[in-house]
């Protein structure tokens, strides 16, 4: 069911045989094919700081149709599309499925392999750019704290002597702040002695 056809970029070994084959499996009744009357949607390849362009991202448009103007979110950046580059740098109007090109307009680089979509405006691609953002940064928060937590652990097993953990603790209102010191201070062991040095 797979077509394999053995290529070489560096020799052009079989390529109009991949060209051929790819065209006869879309052809053959699998009807691949994209809708180009759909708001686009991709992947962005590569993306790089332009000194006089700002933050330039190379997508490939997989379904739809992306226009000049069009307000996207492409991983975390977002921005509308101020303009397209083809491959030779010639400047476009619109891209549809399976085109390649270059976009300027965004507020920041995405990396590679984040995906794109068109939204219905700016405001709508701010939000979404931050929302995935925020997700980022708690994934981030989450993976240093666990780092963290795991270093107290091994330091707890490797160290004969006790081990001193400083804790800082934020509350509302003064009576909690006590009662958390004093449970806190209360867990501490002959291994690891609890201090609070903040609250």
């Amino acid at each position: 069911e797979t077509i394999f056809v053995d290529v070489s970029a560096k020799s052009g070994l079989n390529i109009d045989d991949l060209i051929d084959s790819i065209l006869l499996t879309a052809d053959a009744g699998m009807d691949l094919r994209a809708n180009p009357h759909q708001d686009a949607q991709g992947v962005a390849i590569e993306a790089h700081l332009d000194r006089g362009r700002g933050p330039v991202a190379t997508v490939l448009v997989q379904s739809g149709t992306l226009r000049v103007g069009d307000p996207i979110v492409a991983g975390s950046a977002h921005g509308r599309v101020r303009a397209m580059f083809n491959e030779n740098g010639k400047p476009l109007k619109e891209a549809g499925p399976s085109c390649p090109v270059e976009v300027l307009g965004l507020s920041g680089a995405p990396k590679a392999g984040d995906e794109f979509i068109v939204v219905a405006d700016e405001r709508k691609a701010r939000e979404i750019a931050t929302q995935r953002e925020e997700k980022l940064r708690t994934a981030k928060l989450a993976e240093q704290q666990a780092l963290k937590l795991e270093n107290v652990f091994a330091r707890m097993e490797s160290s004969t002597g006790s081990l001193d953990l400083n804790i800082i603790i934020k509350a509302d209102v003064q009576g909690s702040l006590e009662a958390l010191r004093g449970s806190l201070t209360d867990l501490s062991t002959e291994k690891v002695k609890v201090k609070i040095i903040g609250g």
